[in-house]
C-alpha cells in the first residue's frame, strides 16, 4: 500500500475487514492508520460493512439514558449532538427534550422545551417545559400578584 505497510499487515487488514470488524478495532490491533485501512479496502474492493443500530423505541432509549438524581431530577447519560440531548429509536435520532416531554405530557410541545429547575440540563418529566406551559405560568403568576413581575423592577 505505501512503504510503511508491510505485506502481512495489509493482510491482515484485509482479513479482518472481510470479518467484519471496524476501523478502531483494526487500527488497534494491526497499528495501522484509519487512513490507511481505507486505503486498503478501497484498493482490494472490500465493500463497507452495514453497521445497524440498536433496534429500541423512543421509550426504550428514553428509559436507558435517562438517570434520575438527587431531589427528583434526572440527568441525560446518552448521546449528544452539541448541547443536545439525542435519543435514537425507532429508526431515527430524535431531541431527547422533546421525547422527555412526550412523554410528560402526553402531546408534542410548542417552541423550546427548557428545564423549569436550576438543574442544567434536567430531564425530569415534572422538570421540562414548553412555550405554552411558561406562558400559563406567568399569566397565573400575574392573575395572582397584578402586573408587577418578579425582577421586572414595577
Amino acid at each position: 500500500m505505501n512503504n510503511y505497510t508491510s505485506r502481512e499487515d495489509v493482510q491482515r487488514v484485509a482479513e479482518r475487514l472481510r470479518e467484519g470488524a471496524t476501523y478502531e478495532e483494526i487500527r488497534q490491533e494491526v497499528g495501522v492508520s484509519r487512513t490507511t485501512i481505507g486505503r486498503i479496502r478501497r484498493r482490494l474492493d472490500i465493500p463497507k460493512t452495514k453497521r445497524t443500530r440498536p433496534c429500541r423505541t423512543v421509550a426504550e432509549s428514553l428509559a436507558l439514558y435517562v438517570e434520575p438524581y438527587g431531589d427528583g431530577h434526572a440527568r441525560w447519560t446518552g448521546t449528544m449532538a452539541g448541547a443536545m440531548p439525542v435519543v435514537w429509536g425507532d429508526g431515527r435520532n430524535h431531541n431527547a427534550r422533546h421525547v422527555a416531554f412526550r412523554a410528560r405530557y402526553g402531546r408534542e410541545p410548542i417552541g423550546y422545551v427548557l428545564t423549569s429547575c436550576d438543574e442544567a440540563g434536567c430531564l425530569a418529566g415534572d422538570h421540562v417545559t414548553d412555550d405554552l406551559i411558561r406562558e400559563r405560568t406567568a399569566d397565573t403568576y400575574e392573575a395572582i400578584f397584578g402586573n408587577s413581575r418578579a425582577g421586572s423592577g414595577s
